[in-house]
């Protein structure tokens, strides 16, 4: 009997584990699935959506989604939330150079113009009104 219960729990760890495994990859291809929907969507736009916001939309706790951002994802969701509203303002300026910069950084979400400006000049390495009026140029050319 002695020999017989160290044997019965490797085997039962093994098999918890393997489980472990199969398991976090349905969560993640799920989480995948969910995430290619709501990028889609421009869900990340939204004022004051965070992780939590997220993970009761996806169906998930917090730290599955935590763990997914970080793991398959390779950084924070809210790194992630800032590049995809960063994205979207630069395409949004790019396709109506005549709007206002506010209105665009409140169409991507962020409130405050002066956090916007910052975000975006550390991201594309330009201001937004700076990209704004490279766009404006474009645009009479053609």
């Amino acid at each position: 009997m002695k020999r017989l219960v160290p044997k019965m729990i490797k085997l039962l760890v093994r098999y918890y584990s393997g489980n472990a495994d199969a398991l976090q990859k349905r969560v993640n291809e799920r989480i995948t699935r969910k995430f290619n929907i709501w990028v889609a969507e421009k869900k990340y736009c939204r004022p004051d959506i965070g992780l939590s916001e997220v993970a009761a939309e996806f169906e998930v706790s917090e730290e599955e989604l935590s763990y997914f951002f970080s793991t398959i994802m390779g950084c924070r969701f809210s790194s992630i939330r800032k590049r995809l509203r960063l994205e979207e303002a630069r395409r949004l300026i790019n396709e109506n150079p005549n709007m206002k910069i506010i209105q665009v950084a409140n169409l991507v979400g962020i409130k405050d113009k002066c956090n916007f400006r910052k975000q975006f000049k550390e991201t594309f390495n330009i201001s937004p009104s700076e990209w704004q009026a490279e766009c404006r140029r474009h645009k009479k050319i053609k």
